[in-house]
This record gives C-alpha cells, sequence and structure tokens, in this order.
C-alpha cells in the first residue's frame, strides 16, 4: 500500500488519557455559572470596539446564546463583544468550578500530560529556534500544573515559570519546580531567550502592552513561543458557538495570520511561522457523546489522529502555533 500520509503528522493521543469522559459536561457547567455571572458585561453591536487596534469597524462572527463574537474588519482580530470592566478576573479563574475542572481534566492526568504535551512541546520549540539547549533561558507564562516545567527541569534546561492562579502555583511547588505567583512586568528586563505561551494569548485583556512587555524581557533576536486557538477552523464550523475555544468571558482574542502580524509589527517582532495542531475531531466527537450519549471517542479511535492530520494540513485546525521572533 502506498503511504498516502506521508508528509503529514499524525498525533496519537488518547481522548479519555487527556480528558475526563464528562469533559463537555464540564465546560457547559461552567458557561452557565459564568454567564449568570456576567451577561450585564454583554454590550450592544454599535459599541464594539476591537481589543488589539481599537478599531469600531466590526460584524458579528458567532454567539454562544446571547454571547456575541466580532471580527474586527480593520485588523482582523475576532473578539467577544463585552464590557471587561464589568468581568471580575479573580471570579473567573479562582472560582471553584474552574478549578474542579484543571483538577480532574489536567491533574489527574497529569504524567500523560508530560508525557505526550511536554515532550512533543519541546522537540516543536527545540526544532524551530536557533539556539542551542545547553544555552536556552526560558520563561514560561502561566505555566499551569507545571507538566512541561517538570519536563525540562529533568532534561537540565534552564527555567522559570510564573503562573497567577495560587492553587497551580501550589501544586507546582510541590512538584520543585521553579515557579512564581508574580506578574511577567515582574521579570528584569532582557533576561531571556525563550518565552513560552501556551494556551495564554487568548486570555488577554491588552494584548499590545503584553507584546510590549515580552519584548523589554527577551534578549536581542529572542523568541515567543505562542499555542493558540484557531476559531477559523473545522472544529468551529461544526460546533459553532459550543465549541470549547469560545470560552465566554474567558477566550477574549482570536488571531488569524493578518491580525499576528499587526501584533508583531507594532511591537518590534516578527512572525517566523505558524503551523497548524488542532483536535478538532477529538472535541466535536465529546460534543456528540454528550448528546447522544453514544461513545464514539472509543468507536472512533483510530479515525481520529488520521482525519486530524489532514485537517492540521489544510491548516483548518483549532489550534495554532506561532514563533515570534524579536527583531
Amino acid at each position: 500500500m502506498r503511504d498516502i500520509l506521508a508528509g503529514y503528522k499524525i498525533f496519537n493521543i488518547d481522548p479519555y488519557s487527556l480528558r475526563s469522559k464528562d469533559s463537555f459536561k464540564h465546560i457547559l457547567e461552567y458557561r452557565h455559572y459564568l454567564m449568570g455571572l456576567f451577561r450585564q458585561a454583554i454590550k450592544s453591536p454599535v459599541d464594539f470596539k476591537c481589543l488589539l487596534c481599537s478599531s469600531t469597524n466590526g460584524r458579528h462572527y458567532l454567539s454562544y446564546q446571547d454571547y456575541p463574537l466580532f471580527e474586527c474588519l480593520a485588523c482582523g482580530l475576532v473578539s467577544p463583544n463585552i464590557n471587561l470592566d464589568l468581568v471580575n478576573e479573580e471570579a473567573v479563574y479562582d472560582s471553584p468550578s474552574a478549578k474542579e475542572d484543571v483538577m480532574e481534566d489536567v491533574i489527574n492526568n497529569y504524567e500523560y500530560r508530560k508525557r505526550t504535551y511536554a515532550t512533543e512541546r519541546l522537540r516543536y520549540l527545540l526544532e524551530k529556534i536557533s539556539i542551542p539547549k545547553k544555552d536556552i533561558k526560558l520563561l514560561d507564562v502561566g505555566c499551569g500544573p507545571g507538566y512541561f516545567l517538570e519536563h525540562l527541569k529533568d532534561g537540565g534546561i534552564n527555567y522559570k515559570g510564573l503562573e497567577l492562579a495560587d492553587f497551580l502555583v501550589e501544586i507546582c511547588q510541590n512538584r520543585g519546580l521553579n515557579v512564581a505567583r508574580s506578574e511577567l512586568k515582574e521579570e528584569p528586563n532582557n533576561s531571556y531567550n525563550v518565552i513560552t505561551l501556551y494556551d495564554v494569548l487568548e486570555h488577554l485583556r491588552n494584548p499590545m502592552e503584553m507584546f510590549k512587555t515580552l519584548n523589554n524581557k527577551l534578549l536581542s533576536g529572542g523568541y515567543v513561543l505562542a499555542y493558540i486557538p484557531n476559531i477559523h477552523s473545522i472544529a468551529t464550523k461544526l460546533m459553532e458557538g459550543r465549541h470549547k475555544n469560545v470560552d465566554p468571558f474567558v477566550h477574549l482574542c482570536f488571531f488569524d495570520p493578518k491580525s499576528l502580524n499587526f501584533l508583531a509589527e507594532k511591537n518590534g517582532f516578527q512572525v517566523e511561522s505558524v503551523d497548524y495542531y488542532g483536535l478538532d475531531i477529538m472535541d466535536f466527537l465529546f460534543m456528540k457523546t454528550y448528546d447522544d450519549g453514544f461513545d464514539y471517542l472509543t468507536g472512533l479511535k483510530e479515525f481520529i489522529p488520521v482525519m486530524q492530520a489532514v485537517l492540521d494540513k489544510q491548516k483548518l485546525s483549532n489550534h495554532q502555533r506561532v514563533v515570534f521572533k524579536k527583531i
């Protein structure tokens, strides 16, 4: 048989080792909780203002119930049309519901994520940067429970992690990781040659300010590696507002190549590369399993990674990997 998938990258991920069987149910429960808290923050369409370029020229992109996402016609960013002054960040990220979801979907699968995600993240990083492993000075912003950092520590790589959620900092420190509960702006300037942002950029209220600060903290020629959701994906096409990436009041910035270049050029960076790797098939089947009460994920286990590789190759998958270089 011909190798018809030569040149495709296939990730053999076990859905139930990555997430709990009730993960989609938990997503909807968390949304219900946040919608109850912050529904009053939703603005009129005429009050739209882009979080990236401040343009007021936008159009409706999609909605979850009455929670809208708008696409900026100036820079291409997709963002929610909400008043952020009415959304309390502590209530969003430190709620009992958020902690419970992290504990069940991440902590219980910590070793699996370290073995799969962490090793693959380091391998990808080393492919993309022109810095010898022994010379890396890495800062992981928003490091979460720290499975990537633990892999770096095991490999003798110079690292530090920053995290603002107290319970995640405690998890990291209990595992002996170099993690501080502090913000990026508190780090010394010109101290790192690699800064990683895994699932962070979409949470930012002011991405322009963040990238100005990143530039200050990086050495000349340093890199930023960001993993971010791609709202223009097959998963979003199939699931619309129910897709987990929409995440009302939590995910605030959805980038495409146009908006990524805008962000880079305004802050002293260039976009070195954008690659697409996602979990569209898995995300869709988690939803269908919840809706229909049938375990599609087990029945289609062999189908999932192959079809995902096809979507990745076509740049239609629901996550992007972006490498920025300081210029």
